[in-house]
């Protein structure tokens, strides 16, 4: 800073030295000027003398005049008394010789003197005039170029003002805008573009229902009639726009007054809350279900009479609700409780074990679960049961313990009881077991005796009979004692049948199950060849699908096909062409067979008699049998956890149909 002053110091002087002689120059100039324009009045004068020697002292007016309009007062004083001079030894002496001082010479002289002093005045307060009138002019240009300057300036910093309220405004994620009094856009940030897709210069000058939408406008009209009252407003709705989809906004409504007070528009702050307002309401759905959640675990525990505790691990003590003290046997909350409590109320024998499963559920992070006798503070005994789960903190350290506790005295007791129960029941089975093997034995001896005992003396009416017409010749017996004869040689024969048939159906639910892969497709064709014998002479159409693989008695299934197929050529013996299929089907569980036919079929109002012993829905004289074949087949699948049913429409035919549990993939490879 000192080095600028010193180099400045002598640009100064040397600035004045070329101001001051200029200065010098100048004023020389001047009253050069006035001693050449009085030199050239006095040469004009002297030369125009003969024409002009009435008025000498105009053409030196001329001069003074000429010397003060260029040089001001001082030149034009100069060159009046310069011409005075002149006009007093060149004109007036001549006139006046002799007399220097004449009346008239003065006379003469004070008068020019004085009109040049008035020219050479008049002259400087032109000059003095045009001066300033220079320098105003000279301020008056300055300033407008510094007008301009600072009109220029002001513009800029409107325009930066501008371009940075813009850029603030189009970089908030909310609507900002400016509308009138009658109600149309006049400043809107690029908020809009992306709400409605419009940018600001279209919506520059729109009504708000044009840009928001009839629908939108409707629900801010309330708040837009308010703000231009005059009164600020503040407000949360839904509101559904035009192109922005319906959003849930906060908005503010500023009123802007004139310099008169009135309103002459608003501006609007307008937030996009819908994601807000969506985690509010989710908040208060979680709150709700959370209170609901509370209520239901209450009403649970309060169901359930048990109470629930939380174990503060550092220092033992526990929160706990009413029902947990009430367990213990007092009547309301404890002040306190503690760990160290609780143990004291357990019996001393159940007390290792309890104080056990507590440190190895807190050393192992595992579950605390009890079951124990306390004394209550009544002196009561009772069974209870408790678990708990240990929280740690940040470093992995127990820090509490929340479980429940519940009485569960009664069950223990209906536990004994119980127990009791079983052991008497387990008694009384054995009893029934071996009550059950005599009637088993007893059913054993009946069935021999029927077996022997009762199929002799059949044997011997057929015998008999058989002799006795042999002996007696058909002369001897008329045409109704043969019939006679004959009928006794069937029924005793029928009644054999069917005491075969019945030690059968008994011998089927004592039988010893021998279970094997079966190829059900192969028994099948057996019984077909079985029954070939019986269908001689007639035409009969089999339909054999291929039939999978089951797991079963060998001789019990053989059975239960033996009855359905040969039902069905029984009952398809009025068919000229008989129709049997044998097929399956399957489930996810079982496979279904089943054995159709076209022949008499039955009613299906009698099909629950179907499989009961000696239910017959046709009469002997039509189809022969015992009615013990379909109870065979029903007690043979039941055996084999299967079912058993039939479909069937008069003279259409019938389905009979079985199932068996499926062969599980290892099985049935």
């Amino acid at each position: 800073m000192t080095h600028k002053v010193r180099v400045s110091q002598p640009e100064n002087i040397l600035a004045a030295k070329r101001k001051k002689g200029a200065l010098i120059r100048e004023q020389f100039l001047y009253y050069a000027v006035a001693l050449l324009s009085v030199a050239l009045a006095l040469g004009v004068t002297l030369l125009l003398n003969p024409y002009i020697s009435a008025t000498p002292g105009a053409l030196f007016f001329a001069a003074v005049m000429v010397s003060a309009w260029y040089g001001g007062l001082a030149p034009g004083l100069f060159a009046t008394i310069l011409s005075t001079l002149a006009l007093k030894y060149f004109f007036l002496l001549p006139l006046y010789p002799g007399n220097a001082t004449n009346l008239n010479i003065l006379v003469s002289l004070a008068v020019f003197m004085l009109a040049a002093g008035l020219i050479s005045s008049l002259n400087e307060s032109r000059r003095t005039a045009q001066r300033k009138a220079e320098e105003s002019l000279k301020f008056l240009q300055e300033s407008k170029v510094q007008f301009n300057r600072f009109v220029q300036s002001s513009e800029e910093v409107v325009r930066r003002q501008e371009t940075e309220l813009r850029l603030i405004t189009d970089t908030l994620p909310v609507l900002i805008s400016f509308v009138d009094s009658e109600q149309r856009y006049r400043f809107n940030n690029r908020a809009y573009q992306e709400w409605f897709g419009q940018p600001a210069a279209e919506v520059y000058g729109k009504h708000i229902w044009e840009v928001l939408g009839e629908s939108a406008y409707e629900v801010i009209r309330p708040y837009v009639e308010q703000v231009l009252s005059g009164v600020q407003v503040t407000f949360e709705s839904q509101i559904p726009y035009q192109e922005g989809g319906t959003r849930y906004v906060n908005a503010i409504y500023v009123p802007q007054f004139n310099q008169q007070g009135t309103v002459e528009g608003y501006a609007a702050l307008i937030s996009d809350i819908s994601e807000q307002q969506a985690a509010l309401r989710d908040r208060l759905l979680a709150e709700e279900a959370l209170r609901e959640s509370e209520e239901r675990l209450r009403f649970a525990l309060q169901s359930a009479e048990l109470g629930d505790w939380d174990l503060d691990l550092i220092n033992r003590t526990a929160r706990r609700s009413l029902r947990h003290d009430q367990i213990f046997g007092y009547k309301s909350l404890l002040p306190k409780w503690t760990y160290e409590m609780f143990l004291e109320h357990v019996l001393p024998e159940d007390r290792p074990l309890v104080e056990a499963k507590f440190l190895a559920a807190l050393t192992n992070s595992d579950i605390w679960d009890y079951e124990c006798r306390i004394y209550r503070a009544d002196g009561e005994l009772r069974w209870i049961w408790g678990r708990g789960h240990v929280y740690y903190n940040d470093r992995k350290e127990a820090v509490r313990m929340l479980g429940l506790i519940g009485d569960i005295s009664d069950r223990k007791q209906a536990e004994t009881a119980l127990q009791q129960l079983n052991e008497t029941l387990e008694q009384r089975i054995q009893d029934r077991t071996a009550q059950l093997e005599a009637a088993n034995k007893e059913l054993e001896s009946f069935s021999y005796s029927v077996s022997h005992d009762l199929r002799a003396p059949f044997r011997h009416i057929a015998g008999f009979v058989e002799l006795l017409a042999k002996q007696l010749s058909s002369t001897t017996l008329d045409e109704t004692s043969q019939r006679y004869l004959r009928i006794i040689a069937q029924t005793a024969k029928q009644a054999g049948v069917l005491i075969d048939e019945l030690l059968t159906f008994s011998r089927m639910g004592r039988t010893e199950m021998r279970y094997i892969i079966l190829n059900i497709e192969q028994l099948v064709q057996e019984v077909k060849r079985d029954l070939l014998i019986e269908t001689q002479g007639r035409v009969i159409h089999w339909h054999i699908g291929s039939l999978p693989q089951v797991q079963g008695d060998s001789s019990m299934l053989r059975l239960v096909l033996r009855n359905l197929m040969g039902n069905a050529v029984k009952y398809t013996q009025t068919r000229t062409i008989a129709e049997i299929t044998v097929g399956t089907s399957e489930n996810e569980n079982e496979v279904i067979f089943f054995v159709q036919d076209n022949g008499i079929g039955f009613n299906m109002q009698y099909v629950h008699k179907l499989f009961g012993v000696f239910q017959r829905l046709h009469s002997d004289s039509q189809f022969e049998g015992t009615g013990v074949g379909l109870a065979n087949v029903q007690r043979i699948i039941h055996r084999h956890d299967g079912r058993v049913w039939a479909e069937s429409e008069i003279d259409s035919g019938a389905t009979f149909y079985f199932s068996l549990p499926k062969l599980l993939k290892k099985e049935s490879e």
